[in-house]
């Protein structure tokens, strides 16, 4: 479900799988909301998403600013005790790089657009396929329902960033990468995250 708040100007969405957001869960979710916004105001928008998994109970918390966004996400055998860590890991989050969001929302960001095309793995075509290609045992028929396809085109903001503030938006969000156009030399540059949890930064 997705609402304004009564006194919050930003949108909360909080939604379950395989459990009932129930009243008391979505009240205490906005108990954990009120503490972060101490720590930091222009919210956009919060989506939380509850999951039940045997004894697991997961907590997917996403914000979204106006430059950047923050995500977070804890697992443990009670949910509330899964609320209660995944705002925790979100509050570390912002109060590490508090000085650093509040500069950079002061500066403002230089934003264009960038084209970026979706590919869509056909597998899930295949596998609805995949009796009638066994009774056809047509290799060629096959190949073409495995390959990928472009679904869609869109518009991507590139954001005119510092390296500084492209690794925080990589610490926040948890990407696994970003382009950008580096401030310092006016320049694409692409920040990916590796193995070791340090980051490489490429120039196309």
């Amino acid at each position: 479900m997705s609402q304004p708040n009564a006194n919050q100007e930003f949108t909360l969405s909080v939604t379950g799988k395989h459990i009932e957001v129930t009243k008391p869960i979505r009240d205490y979710i906005e108990e954990k909301i009120a503490k972060i916004e101490k720590i930091s105001g222009h919210i956009i928008d919060i989506i939380v998403r509850l999951d039940v998994e045997k004894l697991n109970h997961s907590v997917d918390v996403a914000l979204h600013f106006s430059h950047f966004k923050v995500k977070v996400g804890a697992t443990t055998e009670n949910m509330y005790s899964a609320i209660d860590k995944a705002f925790e890991k979100l509050g570390a989050k912002l109060r590490k790089w508090k000085s650093r969001i509040q500069d950079h929302h002061a500066k403002g960001v230089s934003v264009t657009d960038m084209q970026v095309s979706i590919l869509e793995s056909a597998q899930h075509e295949a596998e609805e396929l995949t009796q009638e290609i066994i009774d056809a045992n047509n290799s060629t028929l096959e190949s073409d329902y495995t390959l990928p396809k472009v679904v869609k085109e869109k518009k991507h903001p590139l954001k005119t960033l510092t390296l500084e503030e492209a690794v925080m938006k990589m610490e926040l969000s948890g990407d696994h990468f970003l382009v950008y156009r580096s401030e310092e030399e006016q320049s694409i540059k692409v920040i990916y995250r590796r193995d070791d949890r340090s980051y490489g930064v490429m120039s196309p």
